[in-house]
Formats: C-alpha cells, structure tokens, sequence
C-alpha cells in the first residue's frame, strides 16, 4: 500500500501551513544565508504538528519515508512563499533548494520511543532511539542518483540508488518513458568520461545502548546510523545522543553460493545531542549565594578553601591531598583551544596513578566515576601483555582504516612479569 495523490497533497497543505504559522522566522534566516547549495534543517516538533491534524500523525507512522519526502517538497514551497511575500522589503533574500524536514518531540510512548536497540520487528517505523556514539566514519561523497538515456527514444529518466543494498545502482529493465517505448538499451548520462552529477554527504556511526539504562547481566547492544547531508558530523565519539530516523534493513549484493547477510540500520533524520542537559543544572539563588559566601570567606586566603574543597573529596580516603588535587583537576577539565594553525587542542588531561596494592587508588577512581555524569570504570583484571590498548578494524566496505580506542589496560608491553607483580596501574 502506498499513499495515494488525494493523501499526498493533503498532507503537503497542512505541512506548509503548519511551516509558516510555526517556523516562519526559521525560514527567514535560511533565505538570508549566502550560501545556495548548503543543506539547511528546519527542526519540527512532531507532537505539536500532529495535534495540528491527527490524519498527517496516522501517516506519518504508516509510511514514514514517503511523508518524509512530501515534507521536504512542502517545506521549499513555503520558502517560496516567504520569499516572495518578503522579496520587496528585503533585496537580499535568495532561494535555498536543499531544505530539509528535521522531525523531533515524539510522544513518549513504548511504540516511538526507545531506549534500546530496535528490532527486526520494528522495520519501516519511525522511532526515536537514545544511546551512545561509540564509533563514526570518515565523512563521503555518496552518489545517490544516475541520469540514464534510452537509445531508442532518447527519453532522459533518472535511477536511485538502493539504500537498502548498500546505494548499489540497479539498471532499469526498460524504458520508463510514459509513451511505451519499452527499450531495454541505454547509456548512463554519468559514466566513466564524466563526474557524478547527485551526490551528497554520507556518513555512517555506530551507536550502543547506555549501561547505566539496562538491567544487571545484560550487554548493550549496537546498531549503525546512516547520516546524510548537514547531519554529518552532528556528533563524536562519546556522546550520547537521541537519534529519530526509519528503521531500515539493508543487505550487500548476492553471489552465488554466498550467505545473504540481513542487517537493521536507523536511517536518521534528526540527531540531537543530549552532553549539555546534564551540565545544564538550574542554580537557585539559595546555592549561588552559599557559594559566593564560601569564596568570600577566604577571600584572602583561596588556597584555604580549595583545601577544605579537597577533603570532601573522596572521603573515605585519609589524607593524600596532592593525589585528591589531581583528579579534582581531571574532573574540572580544562578550556580547548584552537592554535595558529587551527589544530584542536584539548583541555582535558590524564591521570597515571602509580602504588602499592591497598593505597586507594580504585577508590579514586570509584569516586570519580559516581560523581561524573558520563564515565566508564574498567579493570586490569586478565588483561595480557599484549596490551589491549588500540583495536585495529579494517572496514571492506568503507575500504580505510580505522582506530577505535577501548579500554585501557595494562600499559605492559615492555614491562617484565616480575616488575608487574610488584606493581599496579590504574589510568584514567
């Protein structure tokens, strides 16, 4: 079943008209950019669209792909409309042509949704999932359509790729001129002799479920995320994210005598970062005056305070002020900075704690991990002398290589076993 013409233009008019009694001003500011063929998102609240017109929320969780595609046609005749009810009093207003529908704010429901991994059960929904990016590819260049041209009627149509078999291309079987040339030759317009004509930025992450979500035993799960356009590097490594897309299945070309590997993907449409909810805490007057009262009774003395800061740092450890300093200082973090050459330089540093067995060092660690909003406590435990610092992937597909960081263990590979008797490691 697909949606039918009447189906389309109603919910293209109640796109529209939602658009510009709602997200005018957005618009306003797209139009303004100077750039023409930047991808530019206009972020709608799903909750309130679909209060709008109960109809568009029942297809929109029916077919969601194809209501996708009927928001972004919508969204750029209202651009046009803005633009011409605006062309006179603003001369600087040009049209974009790459706007794209961003759908956030689904109900909170089990059925949109999640806080675990889809499942095959949930292919072609559109749901919004939250978890962690453990891993992201280098940004490319995705062709994702071919202009073909019948060698018969010289009839011009175009082809999409396949996302469902990795944006493989499938040669049509005929001429889909509407005459009914039904030629089975043609040339594609993209060939060998010349440059992709349609293509865009494509980007892959890998996202897992948040441990601190899931119940005792249970090991979270992964799932891919397919990103195009100005979702490209919408986020890194280590942050949590709530992705809302399609449920997809996708499979790599058949062989014979080969296995047809299935595999679910989230096709995101909107990625929103969820790192700064947790710093943004709401400071009463109450806290921020107890505060200003403790800086101003040791005003002539700081390093005062910052000591009686340091001994309700962990507490169930005695003394060891110049240890507590330092992880409180790996806590604060630091301010990243850009040098001369626009390198990204961290301010965040690390901490090698070194001792005997018995001298506090997992406590600290402990006590760091249970006031750190996102952290991640590992062992050494059975960890060999290889060292398992760096896995290195090799991705067929993507035809690179990758370096995905994982727990640090054991920094022993040139530390001999009688050495590392003696001693313990913690890293953090």
């Amino acid at each position: 079943m697909v949606l039918g013409a009447d189906q389309v233009n109603l919910i293209g008019q109640v796109f529209e008209s939602y658009v510009l009694e709602h997200h005018r001003d957005d618009i306003l500011g797209i139009l303004r950019e100077a750039d023409d063929e930047a991808h530019y998102p206009v972020v709608v609240d799903a909750l309130t669209l679909f209060e709008t017109n109960m109809e568009i929320g029942e297809y929109f969780n029916a077919f969601p792909s194809e209501v996708l595609t009927v928001f972004d046609s919508a969204l750029r005749r209202a651009a046009l409309a803005v633009l011409q009810d605006a062309a006179v009093g603003s001369p600087h207003l040009s049209l974009k042509q790459n706007l794209h529908a961003r759908v956030s704010g689904l109900p909170v429901c089990p059925e949109l949704t999640r806080e675990h991994i889809p499942k095959a059960r949930d292919v072609g929904h559109f749901l919004s999932v939250t978890g962690t990016v453990i891993r992201t590819s280098l940004v490319k260049v995705l062709e994702f359509e071919r202009s073909y041209i019948c060698n018969k009627c010289k009839h011009v149509f175009a082809v999409k790729a396949d996302f469902e078999q990795y944006y493989a291309f499938c040669r049509p079987s005929a001429c889909l001129n509407e005459e009914g040339c039904n030629s089975t030759k043609f040339t594609c317009l993209s060939g060998a002799t010349s440059s992709p004509a349609c293509c865009r930025d494509y980007q892959e992450i890998k996202i897992q479920e948040q441990v601190q979500r899931l119940s005792v035993g249970s090991i979270p799960r992964c799932m891919v995320v397919a990103l195009e356009d100005d979702l490209v590097d919408s986020c890194k490594s280590g942050d949590d994210i709530t992705v809302y897309g399609v449920v997809m299945q996708r499979w790599k070309p058949f062989h014979e005598g080969a296995r047809c590997d299935l595999e679910l993907v989230l096709k995101a449409n909107y990625v929103k970062v969820n790192n700064e909810q947790l710093s943004g805490v709401v400071i009463d007057e109450e806290v921020r005056k107890e505060f200003e009262d403790f800086w101003e009774k040791h005003r002539d003395d700081p390093l005062a305070g910052r000591n009686e800061i340091l001994a309700s740092l962990c507490p169930q450890v005695f003394g060891l002020y110049l240890v507590k300093l330092a992880v409180a200082m790996v806590l604060a973090g630091g301010v990243q900075r850009t040098d001369a050459t626009g390198t990204r330089i961290r301010g965040e540093s690390h901490l090698l704690l070194v001792g005997d067995p018995g001298t506090g060092k997992s406590q600290f660690l402990k006590y760091a991990v249970k006031i750190t909003p996102r952290s991640v406590l590992t062992a050494g435990i059975g960890s060999t002398s290889a060292a398992q610092t760096w896995t290195l992937l090799y991705l067929l597909y993507y035809h690179a290589c990758k370096i995905q960081k994982s727990a640090l263990r054991f920094l022993d590979t040139e530390m001999e076993l009688k050495h590392r008797k003696k001693m313990h490691f913690n890293r953090t």
